[in-house]
């Protein structure tokens, strides 16, 4: 593992690498993973390492672990952030609640506003009190779409630190997190979420192309990541009316 970027600790660097074999198909759904003493002889790593990295892909649904089978692996997830979506339905006896997984290709991601330097909004509920008030961040506008149809409208703010050229990377159809963590060495590690149902004011209806007043839900995040000083924040707007939201956080 001579060409790991130094600043990506060794168990996410395998992480990344089995994570893109799962995506690219060297890896299929229903297949094992190699076990834990071969990925020590292949990758030169120490058990603790290699168990930290299958923890993270268990963690992210890439994988489940199977006593006296190994790592198994799943169907790739559709993450949104640490959202997913699915499509839900209800069965022909009008009881039962159908969910399907959707295909990656029919979910985009464009940039509404690309990254600048802003205050801190006041419209946020959470607020980093340990911050000077001069303190500047990185905020960015995006809206999620599954096939064409608009989902999540999201604000992100980031602080100005750790994230060199950050304006000119590209984000567009693009995982945020997968950024944060190959770029930067920036590994999300959990946080705090409130979550309240409100009606859609004239913008949040215009992005998410539903009448003002229609029932959309409005997910606030702090996000934690490997380094203590940098929390970065999640302001999103979703319409459910034709899709899931599920995830781990």
């Amino acid at each position: 593992m001579t060409d790991q970027p130094n600043r990506i600790p060794q168990y996410q660097y395998l992480y990344e690498i089995l994570r893109q074999d799962i995506i690219r198909g060297v890896f299929k759904a229903g297949d094992l993973l190699p076990s834990e003493s071969v990925l020590q002889q292949q990758y030169r790593l120490t058990q603790p390492t290699i168990r930290q990295a299958l923890s993270l892909l268990v963690q992210e649904g890439y994988i489940r672990k199977h006593q006296g089978k190994g790592s198994i692996v799943q169907a790739i997830p559709i993450g949104l952030g640490v959202m997913s979506l699915k499509t839900h339905s209800v069965s022909a006896d009008e009881k039962t609640a159908v969910a399907e997984e959707l295909s990656p290709e029919l979910i985009t991601t464009a940039i509404l506003t690309k990254p600048y330097l802003c205050p801190f909004p006041e419209e946020l509920l959470f607020y980093p009190t340990d911050e000077a008030p001069e303190a500047t961040y990185y905020c960015l506008d995006r809206l999620r779409s599954v096939n064409d149809t608009p989902v999540f409208y999201e604000k992100l703010i980031l602080p100005n630190r750790y994230l060199p050229n950050f304006p000119r990377q590209r984000l567009t159809n693009r995982s945020f997190f997968d950024l944060l963590r190959t770029k930067y060495g920036l590994v999300v590690t959990g946080g705090e979420q409130k979550i309240q149902a409100l009606a859609a004011d004239a913008l949040i209806a215009r992005q998410l192309q539903v009448e003002p007043g229609s029932p959309v839900l409005r997910l606030e995040k702090r996000i934690d990541t490997n380094k203590s000083d940098f929390s970065f924040y999640s302001l999103l707007f979703a319409r459910t009316d034709q899709f899931l939201l599920q995830g781990r956080f």
